[in-house]
């Protein structure tokens, strides 16, 4: 993740269209905000069931920290130093001490040492080459997830409206938002940074992807005691008031009765499955996309409207056909759609594919066209030379083949999906046909 390219343009148009009040994006007709599943998804960490990081201990147990770090209470107690107003561990002595193990090849010992660097100084740093409180309890704790979602919000958050850049957690961020992004046509098409603005613009509902196909979260949070505004588990109607009313954003210390109240209700997760929720669709009814536009009136997008970059559906007014059986309709088509992203989804693989095999092939440019080993029988008589083909060709071959089958089912995957799409439109227009015409003779 921390090695992974990020499109700065693309987070910078992001964070245009944050949403202060509501903490989340709002786009033209639609919203998006990170979860705690699609960061444990994305990360491969789950989410433990229990109350994540919240307050440090005022006073460490150290036998506890000794146990995580399978260090001795010596080790501990004589390199616990206070730095910044808070304690913790200073670089030097961990590295000396990760040393040491490495040279004993203890390396249960050792993996643990390096594990808390990469805490204290990539993912949670504080203060420069010092490993404090907050971080030695986050990794004991192992439960980071709702720490990075909490620490994207706050970020973002905090930094809303005034000078100055956000970190925490960027790659995840941009990895998150790109999941929600279209694969291929123009969106994928037009690749200038400087055009992100009018890319955004140009997507509608439409052609987000609602549910990214890699993700088989069987569960999800939908509330936390009395704290019942999960964002986006269900955008089927608008959402009332008091869903959207409390939200929690404090600076620590100047709130000690709300963190409490955020403290006990972790204690009381509550979470739905398909059961209770039904379904997986991305259909939002009227009454939704209706409440979202009109916010968006109310308080502008960053940047001006474009014209849609793709096709959109064909719009169906209420007022010729029953909301009722509109909504039916749009549900029955939800398989469509998720076949439209799967189609999306193998189309990346194919550039993805293709993008690995080229870099691969560019480390072994090198080589030389042809190579000769020179290798001698039992009795050393003689040598034999081999000749071996240049990797160059054998990597631009595998990239050919791995493009071609690709193509082709990726080729054979629209034309049925088109076909499908012909078939139910075509019925889906006849039965419209036939309800206008019988209430036409009704009335």
């Amino acid at each position: 993740m921390l090695t992974s390219p990020v499109d700065e343009w693309a987070l910078y148009t992001l964070l245009q269209f944050y949403d202060s009040e509501l903490h989340c994006f709002t786009f033209r007709d639609y919203q998006l905000a990170p979860t705690l599943e699609e960061y444990a998804d994305i990360i491969n960490i789950k989410v433990q069931r229990k109350i994540p990081f919240v307050c440090i201990p005022e006073k460490p147990k150290m036998d506890r920290i000794a146990g995580a770090l399978y260090l001795s209470m010596k080790d501990v107690t004589g390199n616990w130093k206070s730095n910044g107003g808070t304690h913790g561990f200073h670089v030097k002595f961990l590295i000396k001490k990760a040393d040491a193990l490495a040279v004993e090849k203890k390396w249960k010992e050792f993996n643990a040492l390096l594990a808390l660097m990469i805490y204290g100084l990539v993912l949670f740093p504080n203060i420069p080459n010092f490993v404090d409180l907050t971080v030695v309890c986050l990794f004991m704790d192992q439960n980071p997830v709702p720490t990075f979602l909490a620490d994207t919000y706050y970020t973002i958050h905090s930094r809303y409206g005034k000078k100055g850049s956000v970190g925490g957690c960027l790659p995840l961020l941009y990895e998150w938002f790109t999941s929600h992004l279209p694969k291929i046509g123009p969106f994928v098409t037009t690749k200038d940074s400087q055009k992100w603005p009018q890319r955004i613009m140009g997507l509608t509902a439409n052609d987000i992807v609602w549910c990214p196909i890699r993700m088989g979260i069987e569960e999800v949070k939908t509330s936390c005691g009395t704290f019942d505004n999960v964002p986006l588990i269900g955008t089927g109607d608008k959402p009332l008031d008091k869903e959207i009313f409390e939200s929690v954003c404090f600076e620590k210390g100047t709130d000690p009765k709300g963190l409490e109240k955020v403290r006990s209700v972790w204690n009381s997760i509550h979470t739905d499955d398909q059961t209770s929720l039904g379904e997986k669709n991305a259909v939002a009814k009227q009454a939704y996309t209706d409440w979202v536009e009109d916010r968006v009136k109310n308080r502008l997008l960053p940047f001006s409207k474009v014209s849609p970059l793709y096709e959109q559906p064909t719009e169906v007014l209420t007022a010729t056909v029953p909301a009722d059986n509109y909504t039916q309709m749009d549900v029955e088509n939800t398989p469509l759609r998720e076949e439209r992203s799967d189609t999306q989804l193998k189309h990346y693989l194919v550039d993805q594919k293709r993008a690995e095999l080229t870099h691969e092939a560019k480390m072994l440019k090198g080589g030389s066209s042809r190579v000769q080993k020179r290798a001698r029988t039992e009795k050393g008589e003689r040598d034999t030379t081999v000749v071996v083909e240049d990797h160059q060709k054998i990597i631009k071959r595998a990239i050919k083949e791995a493009e071609e089958k690709l193509k082709r089912e990726y080729r054979e995957d629209l034309k049925a999906y088109k076909l499908k799409i012909e078939k139910e439109a075509r019925a889906e227009a006849k039965s419209l046909k036939k309800k206008l015409e019988e209430k036409t003779s009704k009335e």
